[in-house]
C-alpha cells in the first residue's frame, strides 16, 4: 500500500496574491504496499494437498459460460482445479465479472502454493480470523503483494483494477523491473506509480492493452482476465497470440457525464453545509475553477496519482489561468480513491492543511472535479478563490 505524502503551495510575495496552502490526501491512497510482514502463524489447511500436478491430470470443468474456445479457457480450468477459484451455485464462472483485493488474495496464493499465514491478531480490523479470506490475506500481505490503506483497512470487498493486477503478479513473481524510455500505452506514462510493473508484465507477455493503445490501468480487472495472468505468470508458459478481433470496449458503467457533474455539485453543497454551520459565507460554483479541477482529476485519476502538479508540469494556479478564472486562486484540495462526496469532504474536513482551505473566510469560489474508475471510486479535485463581487 502506497500513502501519499503531503505537499504544499507556498504564497508568492510578488504579486500579493494569497496561495492558501494546498495538501494532498494521503488517508486512502492505492490499494497495494511492496512492504512484508513477518509471518507468525501456522499453516491453514484449506487447500493442503492441491498441488500443480493435481491441477494438470484428470480434472476438468462445466461452466456453462466458459467454453473451450475461450481464451480463458485453460487458465480458469488449471486455477479451478487447484482450488484458486470457484464457480456460482447456477453453474456459472462469470468470467466478465469484477475480482475482489480478498479474492484476488486467494487466487494468487493458491497460485504460487505459499504455505498459509494465520497469526493469532489481525492485521486489519476489516479481515478478522472469521473471514473467509483471512488467511490469504495474511499471506498475501507477508510476502508484500497486497497491503492496507492508511486507515488500517484491507477492503477485501474493493475492486482490483488493471494496474493495480500488474503489480501484484510483478511482485510475486518477483520479476526485475522493466523501464523502457518509452511507454507502451498512451494513457501510462513513465510518471505513473504502475508504469514498470505493467512494462515488466507487458515484457513477461503475460498482460497486453486494447487496439486504440490504450492499457486502461484503472478499469477493474475481470475474473477472466485475471485467471488468464496469473496462470500464464506462475506456469512460464507464453499465451497464444491475441485475437485480431476488436477487443472489448469500456466497461458499461462508465460513469456518465451527468454523473459526475452530480457528484461535483454534491460535493460543493456538502462543504457548504460545513461552512455554514461555522458561520462563514458560502463558496458559488464557478465554471472555470470546476474547469481546472475536472482537468486535473482526468489527468491524475487514470495515472493512479496523488498530486498537485500535472502530468504536463502545469500548477494549480496555471490550470485555473487556463481555463479562464479572473479571481484570485487561493487553494486546492485533492482527494483520491474515495467512493463518495461524503467520504472525501470528511477526510478533508479531519486534516487541519485541507480544513484550513475549505473554511477561509476570504474565499468566495469554488470548483469541484471528479474522475472516476468503472468500480466507482474516485479522484477529486476542489479549487478556491476570490474573486471581487
Amino acid at each position: 500500500m502506497r500513502s501519499y505524502n503531503n505537499s504544499s503551495v507556498s504564497s508568492n510575495p510578488t504579486t500579493g496574491i494569497r496561495l492558501t496552502l494546498a495538501t494532498i490526501i494521503s488517508l486512502t491512497a492505492l490499494l497495494l504496499m511492496t512492504g512484508a510482514v513477518a509471518a507468525n502463524g501456522k499453516d491453514g489447511s484449506r487447500t493442503s494437498g492441491i498441488t500443480n500436478s493435481d491441477a494438470n491430470t484428470s480434472c476438468s470443468i462445466t461452466f456453462s459460460d466458459v467454453t473451450a474456445a475461450d481464451f480463458y479457457y485453460e487458465p480458469v480450468r488449471y486455477l479451478y482445479c487447484m482450488g484458486a477459484v470457484a464457480g456460482y451455485t447456477d453453474g456459472t464462472f462469470r468470467p466478465g465479472s469484477n475480482t475482489t483485493r480478498g479474492q484476488l488474495s486467494k487466487i494468487v496464493v493458491v497460485a504460487k502454493e505459499w504455505p498459509l499465514v494465520a497469526p493469532q491478531s489481525p492485521s486489519f480490523p476489516d479481515v478478522q480470523p472469521g473471514n473467509s479470506f483471512y488467511s490469504y490475506v495474511e499471506t498475501a500481505l507477508a510476502h508484500g503483494i497486497l497491503g492496507g490503506y492508511s486507515d488500517g483497512t484491507f477492503r477485501p470487498n474493493s475492486n482490483i483494477t488493471r494496474g493495480q493486477l500488474a503489480k501484484v503478479v510483478v511482485l510475486a513473481e518477483q520479476w526485475g523491473l522493466h523501464n523502457p524510455a518509452t511507454p507502451s500505452f498512451s494513457d501510462v506514462s513513465s510518471g505513473s506509480p504502475f508504469y514498470p510493473y505493467i512494462e515488466t508484465a507487458v515484457s513477461h507477455s503475460v498482460i497486453s492493452g486494447y487496439s486504440d493503445n490504450t492499457f486502461r490501468p484503472g478499469y477493474s480487472a475481470t475474473r477472466g482476465q485475471i485467471t488468464k495472468i496469473v496462470y500464464y505468470a506462475v506456469t512460464g508458459q507464453v499465451p497464444p497470440p491475441p485475437p485480431t478481433s476488436t477487443p472489448p470496449p469500456p466497461p458499461t458503467n462508465t460513469p456518465t457525464v451527468s454523473q459526475v457533474t452530480q457528484l461535483e455539485q454534491q460535493t460543493v453543497d456538502i462543504i457548504n453545509e460545513r461552512r455554514a454551520a461555522l458561520g462563514l459565507g458560502l463558496l458559488t460554483v464557478n465554471t472555470s475553477l470546476g474547469s481546472a479541477a475536472r482537468r486535473h482529476s482526468s489527468d491524475i485519476g487514470p495515472q493512479g496519482l496523488c498530486q498537485h502538479n500535472g502530468t504536463d508540469g502545469s500548477s494549480p494556479w496555471d490550470r485555473a489561468a487556463q481555463a479562464g478564472y479572473t479571481g484570485f486562486a487561493m487553494g486546492e484540495v485533492v482527494g483520491c480513491n474515495y467512493p463518495s462526496p461524503s467520504s472525501v469532504v470528511d477526510a478533508w474536513w479531519a486534516s487541519s492543511g485541507h480544513h484550513a482551505i475549505l473554511v477561509d473566510p476570504a474565499a468566495n469560489d469554488i470548483g469541484c472535479g471528479w474522475w472516476l474508475t468503472s468500480d466507482g471510486y474516485g479522484w477529486q479535485t476542489c479549487v478556491t478563490g476570490s474573486s471581487v463581487r
